[in-house]
C-alpha cells in the first residue's frame, strides 16, 4: 500500500501557523489519548477472516491520537493547502458514517476510518479508499476481477479492511503497531513486538519512512476532522444521506437497462456503484445487488440514511 514520503504538497518543512493554532492545540490535547505504554500482548491463535462475524459487533477501544511536531507540521500543511483534504470530505459524505458504523461493529476504533482518507484522499479510483492488494481484498472476501473491484466501492471495501484490522489488532495488542503492519505486512508484528517501548515516538524512528509519513498523515486527518470549523474546512462533519434503494438485478445485464428501470442514468449508477468496472452486470453471477437512487426516500430494503457523524471532540459518538 504505497504512500507519499512527504507531507501534503511536498512542501518544505517549515513552521505555518494555522488559524487559532495555539487554541487548536489546545483543545486537542484535551481529547487527545496521550502517549501510553502497552503491556505484552494476549498470545492468540492465528484468527481467519471467516471468523469476524458482522452481526456481533465487540467494543471498541479509544484510538490512541498522538500530537507530537512531526504531526502538528502535517496539520499545519493541511491547513496552509486544504484543497485535497477539503476534496475528500466531499467524496466521502455519503459514506463516512456507514464506514465508521462497519469499523466499530468489528471492534475497531471509528477514528480509523480516515486511513482511508491518509492512504488515498479518499479516491474511489485504483485499488480503492483503503488501497488494499488484491491477495488482501480477496482473503476478506471481496471480489477482484477485470469486471468488478470491490476494493473501489467504500462500505463493501471497509467490511474488509476492519476485519482486517481487527486481526492486525488481535495479533498486536496494540493499535499504533496495527496500522504500521497494515502498511508494511504482518511479518513485521514480531518485529514491533520486540521494541522495548511501544509508544508512537518510540514506534515512529523504527518504521520505514513510507510508514512514517502514513501514520503521519492520518494522525493529523483525525485531528482535523474532530474540530474541521477551527481549522478552516467549515462544517465538515455533517454529512448528506446516501439515499439509494438496493436491488437485485440479473447477471449480465445492460446498466443502461437499469437506469431506464429507475429513471436514471449510466453515469449515476457507475457513480453509486463504484465497484463496476464495465457498463454491464457480470454473468457469472445469478443476481447482482445495486443501488439506485431512491427518489421517494428510504423505503424498506433501502440502504440506511446516514447520520451525523459524531467523532472526539465532536459530541456522542453513534
Amino acid at each position: 500500500m504505497p504512500a507519499a514520503d512527504a507531507a501534503p504538497n511536498s512542501l518544505a518543512r517549515e513552521s505555518v501557523s494555522a488559524p487559532n493554532a495555539a487554541a487548536s492545540a489546545s483543545e486537542a490535547r484535551r481529547y487527545l489519548e496521550p502517549a501510553v505504554s502497552y503491556g505484552a500482548p494476549v498470545a492468540l491463535p492465528e484468527l481467519e477472516a471467516q471468523q469476524f462475524v458482522r452481526s456481533q459487533p465487540v467494543p471498541a477501544e479509544p484510538f490512541p491520537i498522538a500530537l507530537n511536531r512531526t504531526v502538528q507540521h502535517y496539520v499545519n500543511q493541511y491547513v496552509r493547502h486544504p484543497g485535497m483534504l477539503a476534496a475528500s470530505f466531499r467524496r466521502s459524505a455519503p459514506y463516512l458514517a456507514e464506514m465508521v458504523r462497519e469499523l466499530e461493529g468489528a471492534g475497531v476504533p471509528g477514528e480509523l476510518v480516515y486511513l482511508s482518507f491518509a492512504e488515498s484522499a479518499f479516491s474511489p479510483r485504483g485499488a480503492g479508499p483503503w488501497q488494499m492488494s488484491r491477495a488482501t481484498a480477496r482473503r476478506f472476501g471481496l471480489t477482484v476481477n477485470r469486471l468488478v473491484d470491490e476494493r473501489r466501492d467504500p462500505i463493501k471495501s471497509t467490511r474488509a479492511a476492519a476485519r482486517y484490522l481487527a486481526q492486525l489488532h488481535q495479533r498486536a495488542g496494540n493499535w499504533h503497531v496495527a496500522m504500521a503492519c497494515w502498511n508494511e505486512g504482518e511479518g513485521f508484528v514480531p518485529s514491533f513486538l520486540r521494541l522495548p517501548r511501544r509508544d508512537y515516538d518510540h514506534l515512529m524512528r523504527h518504521m520505514p519512512k513510507r510508514t512514517r509519513a502514513l501514520l503521519n498523515r492520518f494522525m493529523a486527518v483525525a485531528i482535523i476532522a474532530a474540530d474541521a470549523r477551527a481549522y478552516g474546512f467549515g462544517p465538515a462533519l455533517y454529512y448528506e444521506p446516501l439515499r439509494v434503494r438496493l436491488v437485485p438485478v440479473g447477471g449480465g445485464t445492460a446498466l443502461r437497462q437499469v437506469a431506464a428501470r429507475y429513471h436514471t442514468t449510466v453515469r449515476k449508477l457507475r457513480e453509486l456503484n463504484p465497484a463496476l468496472l464495465r457498463d454491464r452486470l457480470p454473468s457469472s453471477t445469478r443476481r447482482y445487488t445495486l443501488r439506485v437512487p431512491d427518489r421517494q426516500g428510504a423505503e424498506p430494503g433501502s440502504a440506511p440514511a446516514l447520520r451525523l457523524i459524531a467523532l472526539p471532540g465532536s459530541g456522542p459518538r453513534i
